[in-house]
């Protein structure tokens, strides 16, 4: 019997694809081989997918040869025009996170999902008499973390005994991975210490349809199904925004106690804004495809999920990608070059697979290029 993986509940619904099943890509921005089962519980109101015996098997592969980052050598995402300026994704957050939350000088920090320690930099540079640590499923990133100023330890497996306990655990971009995530936050709220926090990012489901299909993403979430869960795991949101980084939620979480009987969304709303958002994502491959058709030079903006799934839908028709990050320009994705929009070649066309307020904002940044930009004009949260 298929449950929901956050609730337990039987209650749920199956949420189908209209014609071609979508391409997947891995969360380390690989093409995928396979397809996906969605489902929407009618209890808690989640949007997921099935986490069949198959679905295991595909995250177990992408998390054994898992690149972060690859298209920029390791070094992390930047954000754009946010209320906190510009710079790495982390760096953004934290920011964000010690606007709320009054630190003292020193403490211990922990990173689950660590990677390769960017979230960890960026904290050491901003609170460097800090203790950090970090976590990850598997011990490749263990000697680059160890590295880092700050950092006293590095766990990993599915038994780390972590030693003592921590004043922040950062969970940024590792809850929409989880199976149980409810257990997981309740688990990690038993490692904090007295006023301990934990920080939480993850993808926003109504910002964001691509997240669904990221491969080993196995829960969507909005705010209302973040906050399912952090109820049921007997959590307080001091705050729960989808406002502070485009397109993620942020949650910043203390402990309370017992968990709460939480309340749930209403699930007839959450399954018809699902099923736009697959109607959307057909929309935005169909735009893509008839673009590409025009037989110009032909590019897709970004060099992340969006692009690559773009380009696995457009069966390889396509020249480059175009990034604005300087990390990323001059490398490449799938084999082809990422480019800045400077190099675009005059008159090319160059395709905005993300939603109409993120391309407004590039086609504003790069008005003076002669550069024809597309994208799907109904490409808007809802």
């Amino acid at each position: 019997m298929t449950r929901c993986h956050v609730c337990g509940s039987s209650n749920v619904d199956r949420l189908p694809q209209d014609g071609m099943p979508f391409r997947l890509v891995s969360s380390d921005v690989q093409p995928v081989v396979g397809t996906a089962e969605y489902l929407l519980c009618l209890n808690c109101s989640t949007v997921q997918k099935a986490v069949t015996a198959e679905w295991q098997a595909m995250a177990d592969g992408i998390y054994a040869s898992y690149d972060i980052n690859h298209q920029s050598h390791g070094a992390e995402p930047m954000i754009f025009d946010t209320a906190k300026g510009s710079g790495p994704r982390s760096m953004i957050l934290l920011r964000n996170f010690l606007d709320l939350v009054d630190l003292p000088r020193q403490g211990r920090l922990l990173d689950m999902g660590c990677s390769n320690g960017n979230l960890l930099k960026s904290f050491h540079a901003l609170r460097p008499d800090w203790t950090l640590s970090g976590y990850e499923l598997v011990d490749t990133w263990r000697d680059t973390v160890l590295a880092l100023p700050g950092v006293e330890a590095f766990y990993s497996g599915p038994a780390p005994g972590y030693e003592g306990t921590f004043d922040v655990v950062s969970v940024s971009h590792v809850l929409e991975h989880v199976r149980d995530p409810a257990a997981f936050l309740q688990d990690i709220s038993g490692r904090l210490g007295p006023n301990g926090r934990i920080l939480v990012a993850s993808p926003d489901l109504r910002q964001n349809s691509i997240d669904l299909v990221i491969a080993d993403h196995c829960t969507h979430f909005d705010e209302q199904s973040l906050s399912y869960v952090v109820d049921r795991a007997g959590l307080n949101a001091e705050l729960l925004s989808s406002r502070l980084l485009p397109k993620e939620l942020v949650a910043v979480l203390a402990p309370q106690g017992t968990a709460r009987a939480a309340a749930a969304a209403d699930a007839s709303a959450a399954k018809e804004r699902c099923l736009f958002y697959f109607r959307l994502l057909e929309e935005v491959r169909s735009a893509g495809r008839a673009a590409a058709a025009e037989k110009r030079p032909f590019g897709i903006m970004g060099s992340s999920i969006a692009a690559c799934w773009m380009k696995l839908e457009l069966a390889g028709a396509v020249d480059f990608f175009v990034d604005e990050d300087p990390h990323r320009v001059g490398h490449t994705l799938t084999g082809l070059p990422i480019l800045s929009p400077a190099q675009v070649p005059p008159g090319a066309l160059v395709f905005i697979p993300m939603s109409v307020a993120v391309a407004e904002k590039i086609m504003d940044r790069w008005r003076d290029l002669p550069i024809d930009f597309r994208f799907v004009a109904s490409n808007r949260p809802i």
